[in-house]
């Protein structure tokens, strides 16, 4: 059976670990934020935090964790039994700005486990004047409110892994469902789901017994 479609937008069940063919980077975040890390490759990555909040981390105890990788692999309440609204994402927008020079390659929001090729276009299309192609796996971190304030040692890290994304895909699926096609199957034979506006559908027939990507 093929893998699922988004099996790679979710979290791991276990500690991430390095994949094959990817190098390991590991980093204290002394210099406090935003932070660069060397990628190689002509390729660096730079942690960053957009808060505008200045006065909330000068009055915050410094050694305070502000975001962990262990939150995404900490086991997971049962689901209540009576529906809640849903309430405000009180998560920090971590995110690492991959780039070239001064040329941004895409954004990486931190979550463990999550794999993403920056550029998106993949390495199909590169030309002497492209940009260079590289995936990055995010592993672990830890930030301390001291880091974000300023420089100085308060136990802060980051540790991903990555590779330049210079090889093609080496598992194939069948081609996409044509849309039109698609809808004029019967109802009860179709499955169809979307992540977002404009972003990955997937649709399954249930008489065909194949899954189908459509974008």
């Amino acid at each position: 059976m093929p893998p699922f479609p988004i099996d790679r937008y979710l979290l791991p069940e276990t500690p991430v670990e390095v994949p094959d063919g990817f190098t390991e980077v590991r980093q204290s975040l002394t210099a406090g934020l935003p932070h660069r890390v060397e990628l190689g490759a002509g390729v660096h990555a730079v942690l960053i935090l957009p808060t505008g909040l200045a006065r909330q981390w000068l009055a915050t105890d410094p050694l305070a964790v502000v975001s962990t990788s262990a939150d995404d692999l900490a086991p997971r309440p049962a689901p209540a039994a009576t529906p809640r609204p849903p309430a405000l994402v009180g998560r920090v927008p971590l995110r690492l700005v991959v780039r070239q020079g001064t040329r941004i390659l895409g954004s990486v929001p931190l979550a463990a486990g999550l794999r993403r090729v920056c550029p998106d276009a993949g390495p199909s299309s590169v030309t002497p004047s492209a940009p260079v192609a590289v995936e990055v796996v995010v592993l672990a971190w830890l930030l301390h409110a001291g880091t974000v304030r300023g420089s100085g040692d308060y136990g802060s890290s980051l540790t991903l892994a990555w590779r330049p994304a210079d090889r093609a895909a080496d598992h194939f699926g069948p081609p996409p469902i044509n849309e039109f096609v698609w809808r004029r199957r019967p109802p009860a034979q179709r499955v169809e789901s979307e992540l977002g506006p404009g972003r990955l559908r997937y649709r399954y027939l249930l008489d065909k017994k194949m899954r189908r990507v459509l974008r």
